[in-house]
C-alpha cells in the first residue's frame, strides 16, 4: 500500500513515521522548572548531528497551540539540560515520565528514580548509565508545525565505569551492558537482542 502524505492529516503522518522509522533512540531529558523542581520527559525524535561541535537534535512539540512542552519551556529559559540514554531496566520509569502533568509538577516521584550530583545546577538520574550535560545551541521552527528542532551541544558525558574499555587510544562502550532502550510505534519499545559485529570495508 502506498500513502500519499499530502492526503494525510498530521496525526496520520505521525503514526506512519513512528511505526516505520524504527527503532529510535530515546533522549530522556531532565530540566529545571521555574519552581526549582525537575521535569523529566522522553523524546524519540532524536539523533546525533555533529561531532565538532558535538551536537544532537531533539524535535519537541507543544502541549497545545499556545503552550510549549515543559522541556522546551525550560530549555528556552535555563539554556541547559541533562540528556540520559535510558537502559532496559529503566523502561517503566521512562514510560511513567511521559505522563502529561501540569507545568511545575515533577515526574520524578512517579518514576521511583533517584538523583545524583552532576553539574552546578542540574543533577542526573543515578540509575542511568549515560548522562550528557548539554546546553541549548540553537532552535529552529519547522514550517507551521508545533514541533521545533532543538539543537543541544554536549558539554560533558557521564558513563558508568563497567561499560567502558580502552584500546589503541579509543574508548569502547559495551552495548550489551548498556542495553539501550529504543522506541517503536504505538505503545511498543525495543530491547537490545542479537548484535552483529561487522568490520567496515577499507
Amino acid at each position: 500500500m502506498r500513502f500519499q502524505f499530502d492526503q494525510l492529516s498530521a496525526n496520520q503522518r505521525y503514526h506512519l513515521i513512528t511505526q516505520t522509522i524504527t527503532p529510535r533512540p530515546i533522549a530522556w531529558i531532565l530540566t529545571k522548572n521555574e519552581n526549582e523542581s525537575f521535569n523529566l520527559a522522553p523524546f524519540s525524535y532524536f539523533a546525533p548531528v555533529s561531532s565538532d561541535p558535538a551536537l544532537v537534535m531533539v524535535s519537541i512539540g507543544n502541549k497545545s497551540a499556545d503552550q510549549a512542552k515543559d522541556t522546551k519551556h525550560n530549555l528556552l529559559r535555563e539554556k541547559e539540560c541533562v540528556l540520559h540514554i535510558p537502559s532496559e531496566a529503566l523502561m517503566n520509569a521512562v514510560n511513567e515520565s511521559a505522563a502529561n502533568l501540569p507545568y511545575g509538577e515533577s515526574e520524578l516521584p512517579n518514576t521511583h528514580v533517584s538523583l545524583a550530583d552532576f553539574t552546578k545546577t542540574l543533577p542526573r538520574i543515578q540509575q542511568a548509565n549515560v548522562a550528557m550535560h548539554c546546553r541549548l545551541f540553537d532552535i529552529h521552527s519547522l514550517g507551521n508545525a508545533s514541533f521545533q528542532a532543538v539543537y543541544l551541544e554536549i558539554l560533558d558525558v557521564h558513563v558508568e565505569e563497567d561499560l567502558i574499555t580502552e584500546a589503541n587510544s579509543r574508548i569502547y562502550i559495551d552495548n550489551k551492558k548498556l542495553k539501550p532502550l529504543a522506541r517503536l510505534g504505538g505503545d511498543d519499545y525495543a530491547l537490545i537482542g542479537k548484535t552483529v559485529t561487522m568490520k567496515r570495508p577499507n
